[in-house]
């Protein structure tokens, strides 16, 4: 993901995660504010497994985010975070996972 979609400072995640209300599926939470312009942070927790299965996870989840990035409101910041299950899934269960949510939440954005 390019640097300037990435969300990176503490104050940054704990004001997404004060002022959302979250949205769970099966092997993902999305965390979302309105903002000026898109960010978006991935948050894997010691949960999910080792050092290099937690870094696997978040670099599947963001490379699916950012494929989407066309597909999704640009006025918002993002927070997802990933669910111990999210270990053993494939790229695929994850994409399919983060386009539900941001379906559920109407944040795609058909063009």
């Amino acid at each position: 993901m390019q640097k300037i979609y990435r969300l990176t400072q503490r104050g940054s995640f704990t004001y997404v995660y004060k002022k959302s209300v979250p949205k769970h599926s099966p092997l993902l939470t999305l965390y979302s504010v309105p903002a000026h312009n898109l960010k978006i942070g991935v948050v894997v927790g010691k949960k999910v497994g080792n050092s290099v299965v937690r870094s696997r996870v978040k670099r599947r989840i963001s490379e699916r985010f950012r494929l989407l990035i066309p597909f999704v409101d640009h006025n918002r910041n993002y927070v997802v975070v990933a669910k111990s299950s999210c270990a053993d899934a494939t790229s695929a269960q994850i994409n399919e996972e983060l386009v539900s949510l941001l379906k559920k939440c109407s944040f795609w954005v058909e063009q």
